[in-house]
């Protein structure tokens, strides 16, 4: 598959990494950006350099002034806890009451 260089001026999200997905939407300027068109899958970031993220790409290439997003891959960023055991701790680091309407967990027996 091609490859290409995104640079992007400022600082890139710091939570992109290898694996993500990349998408974007052409953008009009009319003092403000417009979305003049539907989201488009770029390709899957192969490497990050500074602010340069190299992407192996699959549909047809981003113009200047663009709106790039992305995406995690769902099947290995998941957010459920794994193990036999969990321990966390809340705290109020204000000086204001607060209360806490509910605490939720979510489990599924993984072996017997």
């Amino acid at each position: 598959m091609p490859t290409t260089d995104l640079t992007f001026p400022n600082d890139i999200n710091v939570s992109v990494q290898i694996g993500d997905i990349i998408y974007y939407t052409p953008t009009t300027l009319n003092g403000i950006h417009n979305t003049a068109g539907t989201i488009v899958e770029l390709g899957t970031v192969i490497a990050i350099n500074g602010n340069t993220i190299t992407v192996d790409y699959i549909a047809a290439l981003p113009q200047p002034g663009d709106f790039i997003m992305f995406a995690k891959d769902r099947s290995v960023n998941m957010s459920s806890l794994l193990g036999y055991f969990a321990k966390f701790r809340i705290r109020n680091n204000s000086q204001d009451k607060a209360e806490m309407y509910s605490i939720s967990v979510d489990t599924v027996e993984s072996s017997k």
